[in-house]
């Protein structure tokens, strides 16, 4: 059995894996690199790169490669769009100039990490490296980029490939981030991959790297993972317990772990509450680029950051910032992704109601990592259903 894939939308960097760089506007079935006869589990896409995980727990990643967010190695493009782009696009003073690419080291040489090898741009970004960054050159780099690449393209970032390295372990979900990646295996360990900026991998610094490699913090903490999350630059989880955690950039409060700005190199966890202060279990979390949310299991909405409308700025309003809560996940009022219904079967009992479909849920919850479902006692919950 195997499951049709399509992808429509922007392929100038390979990221629909058709095998070039042409924009789709109607939905084309992929049918190059293998995937075309794996049963697809899931896909994600992030910025420039997009992951596909397969029912065997197999990981395909295609798209631009730069910074590893692929999890492997690759073959240059044909016309270098990946670091014209990547160089004008630099955030923070041109910080994609300075990105090294090494491998695992030290603690985490245990996870996955094949062979040292040389990263196909190392010789462009030695070159940047002893310069100052050049704002009026790397603009006339991407117009000239975009006036002669080609669509057509040999490169394999174009073409879904599979991660050779992960082999043996079985993989159940994936996010793709703007330049890093999360992948999580069916025992509820997590893998990070790509830029380490702002200590987003997880691994205790701000080193970047080539190919997965497993967050050691959570073994040590005793964590298993349910559902993840990679935005710009910081990353989020939920356990199996509920408990939700968070890492890399915490401006404005972004992951809800207060309004200073930090790097976080390793997990920590999030403190989720009601607006009386009690404690909220979650089964999601979404990071976006200055925000993230947070889904409680009773079906209320926690939002972290903010983003900025009508002129005012990214990150919580002026009058959030000032309690003593500023930072912390915010509980959005009047709004619940189950559309709870009131409670006529006693406290023991919570009756949730989704598309029509009313369900008694015990309050003893337990959650399988292995089958990313949630799983209930005498309850009638679909399969692998999760908040979208």
């Amino acid at each position: 059995m195997t499951h049709t894939f399509f992808f429509p939308g922007d392929g100038f960097c390979g990221q629909l894996g058709h095998g070039d760089k042409r924009p789709q506007t109607t939905p084309k079935q992929v049918v190059v690199g293998g995937l075309e006869d794996e049963v697809v589990a899931s896909i994600c896409c992030g910025s420039r790169h997009t992951l596909a995980v397969t029912e065997d727990g197999d990981v395909f990643s295609f798209g631009l490669g730069h910074f590893g967010v692929l999890g492997r190695s690759f073959t240059p493009f044909d016309y270098d769009a990946d670091a014209a782009v990547v160089a004008f696009t630099g955030e923070g003073g041109g910080v994609e100039h300075h990105v090294a690419m090494p491998v695992a080291n030290g603690a985490a040489a245990a996870a996955v990490v094949p062979p040292q090898q040389e990263h196909p741009l190392a010789a462009i970004r030695a070159a940047q490296a002893d310069a100052e960054p050049n704002y009026a050159a790397d603009l006339m780099a991407h117009l000239d980029l975009i006036a002669n690449l080609t669509l057509e393209d040999s490169s394999d970032q174009c073409i879904p490939t599979l991660i050779e390295s992960l082999q043996g372990i079985k993989i159940v979900g994936a996010s793709a981030g703007h330049r890093h990646s999360l992948l999580l295996d069916e025992h509820g360990s997590v893998y990070s991959f790509g830029a380490g900026i702002a200590g987003c991998l997880g691994h205790g610094d701000l080193e970047s790297q080539m190919y997965p490699v497993k967050i050691l913090e959570f073994d040590h903490i005793n964590a298993r993972i349910l559902q993840l999350s990679a935005g710009v630059d910081m990353s989020m989880a939920v356990s199996t317990t509920g408990d939700v955690y968070a890492w890399g950039k915490t401006d404005e409060g972004r992951i809800g772990l207060g309004l200073k700005k930090m790097q976080v190199t390793l997990p920590r966890r999030v403190s989720v509450t009601d607006p009386d202060g009690a404690p909220v279990k979650a089964v999601d979390v979404e990071c976006g680029y200055v925000h993230s949310l947070v889904v409680g299991l009773d079906g209320t909405l926690h939002l972290c950051g903010g983003v900025g409308i009508e002129g005012e700025a990214d990150g919580q309003a002026k009058e959030e910032a000032m309690v003593s809560t500023a930072g912390l996940p915010r509980q959005v009022a009047d709004f619940n992704v189950w559309h709870r219904l009131p409670e006529p079967t006693g406290p023991s009992h919570t009756l949730l109601h989704r598309h029509g479909v009313a369900f008694f849920i015990p309050l003893n919850l337990s959650i399988s990592p292995s089958s990313l479902s949630l799983s209930f006692s005498h309850a009638h919950v679909p399969r692998n259903y999760r908040v979208c």
